[in-house]
């Protein structure tokens, strides 16, 4: 299929697949992202969650299985992405490192945009800020409604 293995470079391609590394000092970044990475999310790789679409997604997910249903609800300005999902990693990062230090979190979680920003390898720029104040908004409006399909 591929005239080259796709993992090897074009000879004067000097492009890489990752995305630039734009804040290498991250003295700021309390907890390490990875320690916070849900592990063994098969739930949310069966039936999606996030989108993968970088335009807003607004169409209703409905998941059925043995009887349960769960419904994912968009915001005005879509359904949560893929790339929202880091945010969320990062807010359960600084959680955990709150409880790592005997501190019990609260139902508020206050952040800096900037370590949040710089934590998940983001743009600074104004642009950069817009659109971590969208996918806020994504995040928060994105619902999800669980229940227990009842027979008659």
């Amino acid at each position: 299929m591929f005239d080259i293995a796709p993992s090897l470079a074009v000879e004067g391609d000097d492009r890489t697949p990752l995305l630039p590394v734009r804040h290498p000092n991250q003295d700021l970044f309390i907890c390490d992202v990875l320690d916070a990475i849900p592990k063994d999310d098969m739930a949310s790789m069966e039936h999606p969650v996030f989108s993968l679409s970088t335009k807003p997604d607004n169409r209703m997910r409905r998941y059925e299985h043995n009887g349960n249903i769960i419904e994912i609800i968009p915001s005005g300005k879509g359904l949560a992405t893929i790339h929202d999902k880091d945010i969320l990693i990062y807010c359960i990062s600084q959680l955990v490192a709150k409880m790592n230090h005997g501190e019990q979190p609260g139902r508020t979680l206050r952040l800096q945009a900037y370590d949040m920003l710089v934590a998940t390898n983001r743009q600074t720029s104004g642009a950069g800020y817009r659109l971590l104040t969208d996918a806020l908004t994504r995040l928060r409006g994105t619902t999800s409604n669980a229940r227990k399909l009842v027979m008659p």
